[in-house]
């Protein structure tokens, strides 16, 4: 071929711009070591001039502590020459001219040119990538969540103190191992199953929605959990994120409130079947022994039957309130929107209001969502109790409504004789009263008032007024429509 025929790419000199334009250093050795070439990149990357690297050894880009297994890996690459990268699996470096190092990648191939082997290696700066990891791998240290990464075989690569910790197991007892190891017996045979279905199609999710999850711990004791799993694409290949967090005291919580749940359902039927009856019984007892004895009953008698009628009264309010309390528990779920002004004059139109009394109105907001009923009865219990024990001079009662974040914050203030600092701790406790005359209440509507307020994600304070009279009490309630409520 002449030169005019010579494609323009195999010129010498066009090779050697092409190689210098490559974004990654490219170092050939001949087989004793000894470096044969080196482009603009690898010069950048050590920090040496051509001239200064040409047939030296290239152990002298190595840190001094790979140089003594160095040959004898380079041997073992001339025996069985092929295209691979090196030192998969382990960190390599490289030793600049100043003697700083810096993470790389080389991938090596076997090159024949002028019937002279060669070994070419590409050399790739990976101080970037590694930056990344570690602070990957702080942030996973610091998490308060337990996180491992496991390969497509389900063994554990990386691991992070919190799940050490949930599972009672040192680091070195788990890197390297399948993660079957955290899971019971019963459902290792069925996970690979599982974990292949994954890989087939991984994705951001739970893991066993709808199935209650359950880790071992290094003891044998089992642990309720929840696992989130996140793909990761890495040069080793598809890995998977998992997230676990224990759930053991939220299952304890569930459990404790769903045994008070169940005893409050039956304390409910006894109190609505076992305890009323009994009552009517008495109730018409004592009405036949009032028929029977007439007008000629004495005076004494006469008082203590009607004594009698006003305790069983008592008696069947108290029943009754007590099952307002207990289903009080419950979230209404009819949420929708409230006009407060209205709310709140129309409560204050229900009660029989003296003359003496002024009440005083401050709303500043027009409308929330909220489930109307429990919102007006807890309203309605503070309004009837500033009411009830007011015996000031110019009683006044002041209801004010205004935005609080994203709570409606109601107060209820009055100007009466307050409740004693020793006594309002217990005042939101069932059968707190403040006297003990027969005309008191049953004690239930502040506890009512509180019950109603917090099972609707709410919470209510009683406020003591250190400049006045009286007292202040003051409501939260969520205004806009909840998730934990409304669905």
């Amino acid at each position: 071929m002449s030169p005019q025929e010579e494609p323009a790419n195999t010129h010498p000199i066009y090779i050697k711009e092409l190689l210098d334009a490559v974004p990654a250093g490219i170092i050939v050795t001949h087989q004793d070591g000894r470096i044969s070439y080196l482009n603009a990149e690898a010069e950048q990357l050590f920090g040496y001039g051509l001239n200064e690297l040409i047939n030296q050894n290239i152990d002298m880009l190595l840190p001094d502590r790979f140089n003594h297994h160095h040959a004898q890996l380079r041997q073992s690459y001339i025996d069985q020459p092929s295209t691979r990268y090196m030192g998969a699996g382990r960190d390599l470096y490289g030793k600049r001219k100043d003697n700083s190092e810096f993470p790389l990648e080389i991938g090596l191939r076997s090159l024949i040119a002028e019937g002279e082997p060669f070994i070419v290696a590409t050399i790739v700066n990976i101080t970037r990538r590694k930056q990344l990891e570690e602070r990957l791998a702080k942030v996973i240290d610091a998490s308060p969540y337990g996180q491992l990464l496991v390969d497509e075989r389900g063994i554990i690569q990386l691991i992070n103190p919190s799940l050490l910790h949930l599972f009672g197991y040192s680091k070195e007892e788990l890197l390297g191992k399948s993660m079957d190891i955290l899971l019971p017996e019963r459902y290792r045979d069925g996970h690979e199953k599982l974990r292949a279905g994954y890989a087939t199609k991984p994705s951001l999710r739970p893991m066993g929605l709808g199935r209650d999850l359950t880790g071992r711990h290094k003891s044998g004791t089992e642990i309720p959990i929840e696992i989130g799993l996140s793909p990761v694409e890495s040069d080793a290949g598809n890995l998977t994120l998992a997230v676990v967090t224990d759930i053991s005291e939220r299952k304890r919580l569930e459990l404790n409130l769903k045994q008070a749940n169940a005893h409050l359902e039956e304390f409910t039927y006894v109190a609505s079947h076992d305890l009323k009856s009994p009552l009517r019984g008495i109730s018409d007892l004592v009405e036949w022994i009032h028929e029977d004895l007439g007008n000629t009953a004495p005076e004494p008698v006469t008082k203590n039957i009607e004594r009698i009628k006003v305790r069983i009264g008592r008696m069947e309010r108290l029943i009754d309130d007590l099952l307002l309390y207990a289903r009080a528990g419950k979230r209404a779920k009819e949420s929708a929107a409230v006009d407060v002004p209205a709310l709140i004059g129309g409560m204050i139109e229900m009660h029989p209001i003296p003359a003496t009394f002024q009440i005083l109105q401050d709303i500043r907001i027009n409308e929330i969502y909220a489930a109307k009923t429990p919102l007006e009865t807890v309203l309605r219990n503070l309004f009837n109790n500033a009411l009830k024990h007011h015996s000031g001079i110019n009683p006044t009662i002041t209801i004010s409504a205004e935005a609080s974040g994203s709570y409606c914050l109601f107060k209820v203030i009055d100007n009466g004789p307050g409740i004693p600092k020793a006594a309002q701790e217990r005042v939101f406790r069932l059968f707190q009263t403040l006297s003990n005359n027969e005309t008191s209440g049953s004690g239930i509507g502040l506890a009512l008032a509180k019950r109603l307020t917090e099972s609707h994600g709410g919470q209510i304070e009683l406020i003591s007024n250190s400049d006045q009279k009286g007292c202040s009490f003051h409501v939260w309630w969520p205004r806009f429509a909840r998730k934990d409520i409304d669905e």
